[in-house]
Order: structure tokens, then C-alpha cells, then sequence
């Protein structure tokens, strides 16, 4: 007779076949749902299911924290406070696309999914950083704000390109489910596909819209508040 916590128990092992863990268990709560349990007996989801709730609820943690690594490093590298926040606006951009596509496949979310949102971040910042750097670099040289983004926009979008189909490319047969075995694979590439096809297309127009803006208010010059106002001016 086994026991657990002083009350005695009874193991029911599942194995799961053809389909993920999240999914799994929440087609066995769903049927257990409907079934009346004498007094005094209860029933939990252990092992694998434990598991796999405790680290998502830990990644709950650390997407957040990776987000704020990512910033201090960017703003001692970029010394600036206001780019790096203009890179990471992607980041939310890549949730969109991530959250969509697991939505619209019915993918649950697991510790796989949440890896691959984790990998499309760092391909989404970085992606970001060839925009708003090459912009900068084209500022301290001489040239306007609306120019240095346009330019930036044009000489990097086709490493940008490059970077997503690749990887999109690369993981959609996994992601569509081809082979056996994978699929715990599978929510890990579709939070990927999915993030980083919508991010790609919105960080090209998202992005430089608000680095040009921040641009231009730099290159206003200050207004002094001392100078007495003139006719004109009024």
C-alpha cells in the first residue's frame, strides 16, 4: 500500500502519445471533471504535469528578468537610457505573434513554448540593435534623423530578412509536426515562427516611426528660457 503525506494513494500512470503534456492534462482534468469521487478522495496531476506547471510558473519570472537584463546591458553599451527602450519595443511585438500563432494552433503553453519565446527575443533585440545603431552612426556622421532611418531602414533589411527567414525556414517543419516523435518539439518552433513573423514585419515600421522621433526632438536645439521673446515670436 503506498502512501504520500500520511494518506494512502493510488497511482494511475499515463503516458502520453501523439500530442504535448499541457494538452494531455488538460484533456484528463476535463474527463476527471464529470466524475463524482466518494469522500475523502482527491485527486492531483503529479510527475511530469507538477513539474511542468512549477518551471512555467518560474519562467513567469524570468521572461521579466530577461527583458531587464537585456536593458541594462544594451543602455552600458549604447550609453543611453532612451534607445535601448526603443529596441525592446519589439520584444512585445514578438509576444503578439507568439501568444497568435500558439492560439491559433491550439498549441498549449509549456516549458518548450516558453523557450522558444525566449530565443525569438534574442533574435527580435537583435534585430532591432542593426536598425537603431546603423541610425546613430549616420547621426554622429552629419546626417538628418529622417534620413539616417531611412537609410538604416534600407542598408539592413535585408540582413534582417535573412536572419528571420532562415530561422523561420528552418524550423517550420518542425513546427507544422512532420516526423515522429518531436512533438515536444513542436510548441517550442511555432512560439518562434509565430513571434518572429509578425515581429519582423513590425519592427521595420514600429521601430524606426519612434527612434526618428526621438532623433528629431535631439536635434532641436533648446529653447532658452532667458531670451526675451520677440514681436515674431509671440
Amino acid at each position: 500500500i503506498d502512501h504520500y503525506d500520511l494518506s494512502r494513494l493510488i497511482n494511475v500512470l499515463v503516458t502520453p502519445v501523439g500530442n504535448d503534456l499541457g494538452h494531455v492534462a488538460k484533456d484528463i482534468e476535463q474527463a476527471l471533471a464529470g466524475v463524482p469521487l466518494p469522500k475523502d478522495v482527491t485527486v492531483q496531476l503529479r510527475g511530469e504535469v507538477a513539474n511542468m506547471r512549477g518551471a512555467i510558473q518560474n519562467f513567469a519570472l524570468a521572461l521579466p528578468l530577461a527583458v531587464v537584463l537585456i536593458y541594462l546591458v544594451m543602455v552600458a553599451l549604447f550609453r543611453s537610457f532612451i534607445d535601448p527602450l526603443i529596441i525592446l519595443v519589439a520584444v512585445p511585438l514578438g509576444w503578439i505573434g507568439t501568444v497568435l500563432t500558439l492560439h491559433l494552433t491550439n498549441t498549449s503553453v509549456n516549458v518548450e513554448s516558453m523557450i522558444g519565446t525566449l530565443m525569438m527575443m534574442g533574435i527580435v533585440v537583435s534585430n532591432s540593435i542593426l536598425l537603431v545603431d546603423f541610425a546613430n552612426r549616420m547621426v554622429r556622421n552629419g546626417a538628418t534623423a529622417e534620413h539616417a532611418v531611412l537609410e538604416a531602414g534600407r542598408r539592413r533589411i535585408r540582413p534582417i530578412l535573412m536572419t528571420a527567414l532562415a530561422t523561420i525556414l528552418g524550423l517550420l517543419p518542425l513546427a507544422l509536426g512532420f516526423g515522429e516523435g518531436n512533438e515536444t518539439m513542436v510548441p517550442l518552433a511555432r512560439a518562434v515562427v509565430g513571434g518572429l513573423a509578425v515581429s519582423t514585419i513590425m519592427t521595420l515600421l514600429v521601430v524606426p516611426i519612434m527612434h526618428s522621433l526621438v532623433l528629431i526632438r535631439r536635434e532641436r536645439p533648446p529653447v532658452s528660457s532667458t531670451a526675451p521673446a520677440t514681436l515674431e515670436e509671440i
